[in-house]
């Protein structure tokens, strides 16, 4: 009999349990593959008229990885604008293609109008996550 092997897989195995246990996390994660969590859409809910009001995510994609910073910096003043934009807004408009992309390009310029960039530096492009009219 063999008692030997039987002692160290006894002691053994259990200490590796608790190394394991204690061993922070952040050194179990690998840092190959896959990027950076995406962004948080801003969401906004708004009266159009009398009788409806949208809801929508947006999401405002940079044009440069500096951009972010600059938009976050200035998400307020952007989702203040973006809400002035929509009071002007006619239901049966924005319930078209036609209309949301009108709708798109009019957020982008005034991200980028806030922000103090272009299309080439700052937002290039706005992206609805959602988008409900009642």
């Amino acid at each position: 009999m063999n008692v030997a092997p039987r002692i160290v897989n006894a002691l053994v195995a259990p200490l590796l349990f608790v190394l394991a246990l204690l061993m922070p996390l952040p050194l179990l994660a690998s840092d190959h593959g896959g990027g950076g969590a995406a962004p948080e859409p801003m969401v906004f809910t708004v009266n159009l008229g009398k009788e409806n009001y949208l809801q929508f995510g947006l999401i405002l994609e940079p044009a440069k990885p500096e951009a972010a910073g600059a938009i976050a910096a200035y998400k307020p003043k952007i989702q203040h604008g973006i809400i002035l934009l929509l009071s002007g807004k006619e239901v049966d408009k924005l319930r078209t293609l036609e209309g949301k992309k009108e709708l798109i390009e009019e957020i982008v310029e005034l991200a980028n109008h806030a922000i103090h960039e272009d299309e080439e530096t700052g937002v290039k492009e706005a992206l609805f996550t959602r988008f409900l009219i009642q």
